[in-house]
């Protein structure tokens, strides 16, 4: 598994024999995890200066065991968002709810997902 982490373009620049496909899959990978970086998680980060959503700390797993690393459905969700980037094809939606799906458990729906709106007054 590939960590999360944040795209280090000067870093690839400096090495000259960098293929540009290898440039595009990191850049894809590093978007990837962007976009999983603004999924409201349950727990907190470990740092305040940290600057991904993983590792969190008040996370536990069915059996009530504290989470200590980053769960392999979040890297696979990553795979499968960045693999679409790279190519640049559309999303298979069914194939992406799947793995939300997958770490439903881990999402605090509280913040930035509605589950049920409150109704609105008709106001004709």
């Amino acid at each position: 598994m590939r960590e999360l982490k944040q795209l280090q373009i000067p870093a690839l620049a400096k090495e000259p024999n960098t293929a540009c496909s290898e440039i595009v899959a990191e850049a894809a990978f590093a978007l990837a995890s962007g976009i999983i970086d603004t999924i409201p998680f349950v727990g907190s980060k470990l740092d305040e200066q940290q600057t991904r959503a993983w590792p969190r700390s008040g996370v536990f797993t069915d059996d009530g065991v504290e989470m200590t690393g980053t769960p392999p459905e979040i890297f696979e969700l990553c795979e499968l968002l960045a693999a679409h980037i790279e190519k640049g094809t559309s999303f298979d939606v069914f194939e992406v709810f799947h793995k939300i799906a997958r770490i439903d458990r881990l999402i605090d729906w509280r913040h930035g997902a509605v589950l049920s709106p409150e109704p609105h007054p008709i106001t004709h």
